[in-house]
């Protein structure tokens, strides 16, 4: 790992061109990304995540 850091360290322009690589590709992966402003969700399961040690689960209902 330490020859490829040295590497780019000295080769400013590949350094330059794999930043602007980066940077292209973060942008058009922001642009792309699906989003919505009002998802759609159903409400008709809800999940309960308790921790009671040693207790049995009609103790944990309770």
């Amino acid at each position: 790992m330490k020859g490829v850091v040295s590497w780019f360290a000295e080769n400013h322009v590949a350094a330059n061109l794999l930043m602007l690589f980066l940077m292209l590709a973060g942008v058009t992966t922001g642009l792309t990304m699906k989003v919505e402003v009002m998802p759609e969700f159903s409400l008709d399961r809800v999940t309960v995540t308790t921790e009671y040690p040693g207790a049995s689960p009609a103790e944990v209902e309770e």
